[in-house]
């Protein structure tokens, strides 16, 4: 076969041609050049990184005829055939398939022998964590201490399942994920020597797509090659890739940042049609996501800068958002990508953390403007005063609503409220004794604690977090605070016993004492409040005939509000 891939014709013969590992080569030149080498090195990190061509380069450094040298002439009969791989004393072994103590005895009794063609017998083990325990055990002396003719370079993409034995007796380099930019401008002169046409923002999604590995780049551009002929663009690498372009995922960010769930949902629906995998789909969502958070955090970074300049349409994207709107978008992203490996569907498990999304991400809302919500308390007040006035055969009531045939019967408080969503209707009994215990003190306390509350359960539970912003704390005692619920669903899940007891020790470590989480219905607690006011005004008023009477007050207020010329009061 004539056609040799890329990642094999462009493998690093000199220690210059190793990129984005200067910590690994700049100490092994220098090394070299004093004649200082160990006699054992450990190669670790991830794949595609130069690990196995820094280990072929090291044995073709300390056996050129023209060395010890830091650097390979490349042109010696040595250097040529450890190139070729047919130098006898230059032995590659696979772990992976030699892994057995059998394997390890027999290089053993082999390394006693003195090298036949070069100075030095240099046995590159790749992927030696694969050994057998025993066969580490069997390597372990002649590591220690090897004759002064051999030279072990042990290579592995998992560290941390060597024995520390074996470690400690090797000089340890770490290789490191190559950067973005750094491929992209291999990727660029590579296609310039070999005449390929290359766009920047396609060597960029090969670059991003490589994940850190220069080999897995070169793979992916021989893919792109075939797929596309001479000429590599964006469309042909997202094809390849079965990723989609920024500019489309930024429009599908743009909608959850405005917290438009249906035309968000309509854009992953057409990613899915286009065959991209819910998993792929939400490892571009953090890649941009994260991009986004970091240009609004740290826009002076190098790194980013050179990722935005060709980008402009992201720029503009993220003075849409925050840097907290996209952390917590982040951070579901994330939460979500570790789950979709284990659900049967994964598609739907996407179609939930968009519309959570769409939640989380919008900007903080304002609080309700103060006139509309003493408006509705004021005419749920008004409607709780017109059923007790009725049932004495007495009416105020603004004129447009409809006269009723019958009384309304005053509601039975030990049966509960009938308009809660909950389900289960707070204890009354026990709720009058909560608000004969509640301050009005105690309550601005809790209310000037409550985002650091909501923070801190965010922190620990971001779930939690979610049904918890649904409630307000609407009264409070020194020990205790009374949570109102819009959402029956968001009251039960916060009333379950995990998500309730951490909450109360957040509200205890932010508070300095001991509490407990009273929760309600909202519609149940302005109905509450509407009872006791009305009760109150009924037991006050024969022992105060002078006084002008709450229902009065009523009156007037709703005079205040609509005009006078809108408010009718009959007898």
């Amino acid at each position: 076969m004539s056609y040799r891939a890329l990642y094999r014709v462009w493998r690093p013969q000199t220690f210059g041609d190793l990129i984005g590992q200067e910590h690994v080569t700049q100490t092994l030149k220098n090394a070299l050049e004093k004649g200082h080498f160990s006699h054992a090195y450990l190669f670790s990190g991830p794949r595609g990184t130069g690990k196995t061509s820094a280990a072929k380069i090291m044995a073709k450094a300390v056996n050129c005829l023209r060395g010890p040298a830091s650097e390979p002439c490349n042109e010696c009969d040595a250097c040529l055939k450890i190139t070729e791989g047919s130098l006898m004393d230059v032995v590659e072994i696979d772990a992976a398939s030699n892994r057995g103590v059998d394997e390890i005895r027999d290089l053993r009794d082999k390394v006693k022998y003195a090298p036949a063609e070069v100075r030095y017998k240099v046995y590159i083990v790749d992927e030696v964590h694969m050994l057998t325990t025993e066969a580490f055990n069997a390597l372990l002396k002649t590591l220690e201490e090897p004759p002064g003719h051999v030279l072990f370079i042990l290579a592995t993409t998992e560290p941390h399942k060597l024995p520390s034995t074996i470690i400690s007796r090797c000089q340890r380099f770490a290789f490191r994920r190559i950067a973005m930019n750094r491929i992209a401008e291999g990727l660029q002169r590579i296609c310039d020597a070999q005449g390929i046409k290359a766009d920047a923002p396609a060597l960029a999604a090969i670059a991003q797509a490589a994940d850190g590995g220069m080999r897995d780049a070169l793979s992916l551009l021989d893919q792109v090659l075939a797929f596309s002929g001479d000429h590599v663009d964006e469309s042909a690498v997202l094809a390849v890739t079965g990723s989609v372009s920024r500019s489309l995922l930024g429009n599908l960010l743009r909608s959850l940042l405005e917290g438009d769930a249906a035309q968000a949902l309509d854009q992953v629906d057409q990613f899915s049609e286009e065959g991209l995998e819910a998993e792929r789909l939400l490892q571009d969502l953090i890649h941009l996501t994260r991009d986004l958070l970091v240009w609004l955090a740290a826009p002076d970074l190098d790194e980013i800068k050179e990722k935005m300049a060709g980008e402009p349409h992201l720029v503009d994207l993220s003075q849409a958002g925050s840097v907290s709107a996209f952390q917590s978008m982040l951070e579901v992203l994330i939460q979500a990508q570790q789950q979709i490996k284990w659900v049967s569907h994964p598609r739907i498990l996407v179609e939930m953390t968009i519309i959570q999304l769409s939640g989380l991400s919008q900007p903080d809302s304002p609080a309700p403007n103060a006139e509309n919500k003493e408006l509705e308390s004021l005419k749920q007040r008004i409607r709780a005063l017109e059923q007790k006035l009725e049932s004495r055969g007495t009416q105020t009531r603004i004129p447009g609503s409809h006269p009723r045939e019958e009384p309304a019967p005053v509601p039975d408080n030990k049966k509960g409220k009938p308009g809660t969503r909950s389900g289960t209707p707070t204890k009354l009994p026990a709720l009058d004794r909560f608000l004969n215990e509640s301050s009005a003190e105690s309550l601005q306390l809790v209310r000037q604690q409550w985002q650091e509350i909501l923070a801190r359960v965010k922190e620990q539970k971001i779930t939690v977090h979610a049904w918890l912003i649904d409630g307000e704390p609407v009264a409070a005692t020194p020990n205790s605070i009374l949570v109102s619920f819009k959402s029956g669903i968001h009251r039960q899940t916060t009333e379950k016993s995990a998500n309730k007891s951490m909450i109360q020790e957040v509200m205890e470590k932010v508070l300095g004492s001991p509490q407990e989480l009273v929760t309600i219905m909202k519609d149940e607690w302005v109905q509450r409040q509407g009872d006791m006011e009305t009760s109150a005004s009924v037991e006050e008023a024969p022992q105060h005939p002078n006084r002008s009477s709450p229902d009065d007050d009523a009156v007037r207020r709703a005079v205040e509000l609509f005009g006078k010329d809108m408010v009718e009061v009959t007898d």
